[in-house]
């Protein structure tokens, strides 16, 4: 049996097989008895088990990029450097440095590579599957570890192309000459590949297995059937944000984000946190930790239209107003007024804000409990988005006045046009949503063209990626005004 990476196994297979050499079989640094390993169905379906939270780290830690994503979007403001949250938030936006040696060049290889070794580990248990492994007594494991495999598969190249302008499309049936060949693919194609796979592992669920609650560190073990509406909210997920402007938007295929989020979840998905051990949503913690993050004011204007949607740069401090009180009553449920702001003036007051969330603040006790991941209301704003672009403006808004708009919000329901509605899901999103999962804000900005004028649209192929594969993989990189071309900058913007 060859040697299998699994760790680091974009760059490491780039050094070994790409670029430094021909020779494929590599030891496994993490367990040098691979071979062994992967002879034991137990241990093959321990493995597998440990596959989302490879998933899930890039998307959620400081590691990766969920910090500069939302600070882009004029979601989450912080003049902080730390993981390129200042340096996405400037005005005039700045273009993202994809040099090897930039300070925060580390959060885009960590996105990049851990995606896919989510997607290496996957491809690793269904080739030992398909060499013949039963896993189970009589296999009767066999459907859940596929099924779970084709989702990890599928999420790990979805996300690569929902933040990525390229990737790399591996799978169990890549053989080692493809592999080696390293071509990149448009962010498109990889997303193709991706429903595919969901949708294989949608099929495979209709099976019979539960989903062990520690594979997703969930609060109770997950039934195929409902694993198979979580897989479809994800697609849904992947049709709907991955569209780079407004005329991709208009030309997304919202016939199949109908039928995903049709079929998605029916209640909350919730990871429960576990002390800040593993499973934590950093991205939640750096957005509203006192000190940290807060909340952009252009949100808090959506909810209040007397308070200012920019800070200009200028010293007052905007107290909120007395006399009036919010249109959206999540303004006082969900955020808490700040009378002082944490920020460096020097850094551009721009940048200050008079709220922070609060929504979640149960989790500072201890940093156990709830962590949404995809909220009921995510998936519902995607079934009435999907419907008001097919044309069916009443059963659009008929979704979104039965949703939190009103329930939460106590906001007036919405009227059966496409404006109105578009409008109404743009603030669900931004209020409702705050700081579940990655990119749902810069997502939206971006397919809006509402993004501030410069802003990367995606990113370039990570720098440390680049720099393995040598000359014939130059840097490049996206964003700042002078890029601004609608297709890889945004040549839009809110103000």
């Amino acid at each position: 049996m060859k040697k299998i990476i699994y760790k680091g196994f974009l760059l490491a297979f780039l050094l070994v097989s790409g670029v430094a050499c021909h020779d494929l079989e590599v030891e496994n640094l993490n367990n040098p008895d691979t071979a062994k390993v992967l002879a034991s169905d137990s241990d093959v379906k321990t493995l597998a088990g440990g596959m989302f939270i490879t998933w899930y780290a890039p998307t959620h830690w400081t590691n990766g990029i969920s910090h500069m994503l939302s600070t882009a979007a004029d979601n989450l403001t912080c003049s902080w450097g730390n993981f390129g949250m200042r340096d996405q938030s400037w005005e005039p936006r700045k273009a993202w440095d994809n040099q090897p040696a930039y300070s925060y060049a580390s959060n885009s290889n960590y996105m990049f590579t851990n995606l896919y070794e989510a997607v290496s580990t996957a491809n690793t248990v269904l080739q030992v599957m398909d060499g013949g492994l039963d896993i189970g007594p009589n296999g009767e494991d066999n459907n859940l570890v596929r099924a779970w495999s084709k989702f990890i598969q599928g999420i790990g190249l979805g996300y690569i192309g929902l933040n990525y302008d390229k990737g790399f499309i591996v799978d169990e049936n890549s053989t080692p000459e493809e592999i080696a060949a390293a071509e990149f693919y448009p962010y498109d194609e990889v997303l193709d590949v991706a429903l595919t796979k969901l949708d294989e592992a949608i099929a495979l669920s209709g099976n019979s297995f539960t989903i062990p609650a520690a594979w997703m560190n969930t609060a109770e073990d997950l039934s195929s059937d409902d694993f198979k509406k979580l897989i479809n909210s994800f697609a849904a997920r992947l049709v709907a944000y991955a569209p780079r402007n407004a005329a991709e938007d208009a030309a997304a295929d919202w016939t199949r984000a109908k039928n995903y989020a049709d079929n998605g979840i029916t209640e909350d998905y919730i990871i429960q946190g576990d002390g800040y051990v593993r499973w934590i949503n950093e991205h939640w913690v750096y957005s509203v930790y006192p000190g940290w993050g807060q909340t952009d004011m252009r949100v808090i204007h959506m909810m209040d239209d007397d308070q200012p949607e920019h800070w200009d740069d200028d010293p007052s401090f905007p107290f909120p107003p007395e006399s009036t009180t919010p249109e959206d009553q999540r303004l006082v449920t969900d955020f808490q007024y700040k009378s002082s702001v944490p920020f460096r003036v020097e850094r551009g007051y721009y940048h200050f804000s008079n709220y922070r969330f609060s929504r979640y603040d149960y989790l500072l006790a201890g940093w156990f409990g709830d962590m949404p991941e995809i909220l009921l209301s995510e998936n519902d704003l995607i079934r009435a988005e999907a419907r008001a672009n097919l044309g069916d403006l009443p059963g659009a808004a008929l979704i979104i006045n039965a949703g939190t708009r009103v329930t939460r919000g106590n906001l007036p329901p919405v009227a059966p046009t496409l404006a109105a509605i578009k409008d109404a899901i743009h603030h669900e999103r931004h209020v409702e949503l705050m700081a579940t999962s990655i990119g749902i804000q810069f997502y939206e900005m971006r397919k809006r063209d509402l993004l501030q004028y410069g802003t990367f649209l995606h990113l370039p192929v990570a720098p440390q990626i680049l720099e393995t594969m040598g000359t014939a993989r130059p840097f490049y990189t996206y964003g700042g005004p002078d890029a601004a071309d609608g297709v890889n900058a945004s040549n839009g913007g809110w103000r």
